[in-house]
């Protein structure tokens, strides 16, 4: 099982990506001198660095958020100098194959998406999600931000919940509180952890706050996250593999 105190899931480090685009906005003539070019500085060759400045360039003209390509190729850069098998062909490939899904994730999601909710939609795509999945889910939470609930879709899939299961729980919860979202996510991984079949544990955990959304709670000032075992009369326990 993964060390919840040594990595925070994808779904909270979107949240807090979402939490302070509105600071990085304010700082961005400060910051003008930030360039693709300068990040990318002599991490890369120059063939390849050319290679992927093509690809940044071509994503500018389609308007899509460029900062998580030259991310892509930085991580790529950072992997081969621990010592890992990356090729220059293999950063170039990384970096085109996400400029395609933030593309298709801005197909799927609407002009409203903002970029750090493309880059989440973009890791939902490369996660094997399917686009009509990306549009269910922009149409049943029609306003505030996507970046929680397709961080959890994503995460639920890196936890083994099949594809078609994970998308049908989240747009299923599209309309509670971010903060359900992501207890609704830690009580699955806490399912699978002790034994539980992820398919089983996400499809369980969703069916009790779906319960409380029947009642009116899911969004209630008063509603906490594990109140849903209210809904079926019993206290909130970890499910294990029968």
């Amino acid at each position: 099982m993964r060390s919840r105190r040594t990595s925070l899931s994808r779904a909270v480090r979107l949240m807090a990506a979402a939490a302070i685009a509105g600071l990085t906005a304010t700082m961005a003539s400060a910051q003008s001198t930030v360039t693709p070019e300068s990040r990318l500085g002599s991490r890369l060759d120059p063939p390849t660095r050319g290679a992927v400045l093509a690809e940044v360039d071509s994503a500018r003209r389609s308007g899509l958020p460029v900062a998580p390509l030259v991310d892509r190729a930085l991580e790529g850069a950072s992997k081969r100098a621990l010592g890992r098998p990356v090729s220059d062909a293999d950063i170039v490939a990384a970096v085109r194959r996400l400029r395609v899904a933030l593309g298709l994730a801005r197909s799927a999601l609407g002009s409203r998406a903002d970029g750090t909710e493309l880059a989440a939609g973009a890791s939902a795509l490369q996660a094997n999600v399917a686009p009509a999945a990306l549009v269910a889910l922009g149409k049943a939470r029609s306003s505030g931000s996507l970046t929680v609930p397709l961080g959890v879709l994503t995460d639920l899939v890196a936890m083994g919940v099949p594809t078609d299961t994970a998308a049908r729980t989240v747009v299923a919860l599209a309309r509670a509180q971010d903060a359900v979202l992501l207890a609704y996510q830690r009580d699955v991984e806490r399912d699978i952890g002790i034994g539980a079949l992820p398919a089983v544990a996400a499809s369980v955990r969703a069916a009790g706050l779906e319960r409380v959304a029947a009642d009116g709670l899911l969004n209630s000032p008063t509603f906490s996250p594990g109140l849903e075992s209210a809904a079926s009369g019993g206290k909130s326990r970890p499910l294990r593999k029968p």
